[in-house]
């Protein structure tokens, strides 16, 4: 028999073989993962954040486990506003209950910030604001984003991250990346948007930004210690038992109103004696061991 015949004889047997191998292979591949599913193990892992912490430091492996689940629907849907405002939310929670070298969380916080600042061209092509998300007025960013939540949750997220970043960078880097003036932006966008966000969180961050920020003549002329007081009040009011929101009200009232002494130290009291909301266990425990140093003191 030739070799000819020999093919002829033999294709087919191979061809009968050849579907059920293939079949088997495709069986034996895993299923692709989705966007979706990232985003749910960001959230489990998330969820778990607190685990195995001691006091107010979280272990390392769950928010490195939500980090990269964030990173990879990223990878996979860029413009997935969601994904980015979450993994700034894991960013700020690793740089500020994980990480405790200065040199290693400013280098963490100069990721974040990359991270918001592309954020930041996304929220720009997006919603077609030409003049910028820093230089539109605050009103006109919420009406051409229409009311998305995501964006309120990217600002908030965004400023956290700019801002430590900020305070590793120091003054003077600070002062020449206008870093005052983005985190402001930010806060107002988030008030006018959706005042309810993270307990308050838009009046917060700018009641603690205005507390913090020294008024400088041609600079800093707005800083305002008034509103920052009214603005942390008006924290306390959307959310009554945020410890975060009390602690900076009772330092603003320490420091620029002195004569209201009495309720600052009651609210310091609230917060020692009060337990750590489980949802936020770990960043209520630092809260009450920094007003316990702040009652001492």
């Amino acid at each position: 028999m030739t070799n000819r015949s020999l093919f002829k004889v033999r294709l087919p047997v191979f061809t009968l073989i050849m579907p059920v191998f293939l079949a088997m292979s495709f069986l034996a591949l895993p299923a692709m993962a989705n966007t979706s599913d990232y985003m749910e193990k960001g959230d489990q892992a998330w969820a778990r954040r607190a685990e195995g912490h001691e006091g107010s430091r979280a272990a390392a492996e769950p928010i490195e486990n939500a980090i990269s689940a964030y990173r990879a629907a990223l990878d996979l849907e860029p413009g997935n506003l969601e994904a980015r405002w979450k993994l700034l939310r894991a960013f700020h929670f690793k740089g500020e209950f994980v990480l405790q070298n200065k040199k290693k969380r400013h280098e963490h916080y100069k990721q974040g910030r990359e991270i918001a600042e592309a954020g930041r061209l996304q929220i720009e092509k997006k919603y077609g604001l030409s003049k910028g998300l820093f230089k539109t007025k605050p009103e006109d960013v919420v009406r051409s984003v229409n009311g998305q939540a995501a964006v309120a949750e990217y600002c908030f997220w965004a400023a956290a991250n700019w801002g430590l970043w900020g305070h590793y960078s120091g003054k003077m880097v600070s002062a020449l990346t206008g870093l005052v003036y983005k985190i402001r932006q930010l806060a107002e966008i988030m008030v006018l948007m959706d005042e309810s966000i993270e307990n308050g969180g838009g009046h917060r961050l700018l009641g603690e930004f205005h507390a913090r920020v020294p008024r400088i003549p041609f600079f800093t002329w707005w800083a305002d210690k008034d509103l920052a007081i009214s603005e942390l009040r008006l924290s306390l009011q959307l959310a009554p038992n945020d410890l975060l929101s009390k602690m900076y009200l009772a330092e603003a009232l320490l420091k620029f109103r002195p004569e209201q002494e009495k309720e600052a130290m009651e609210l310091l009291n609230d917060i020692v004696n009060g337990a750590p909301n489980p949802e936020r266990l770990v960043e209520d425990i630092q809260v009450i061991e920094n007003a316990r140093v702040l009652l001492k003191n």
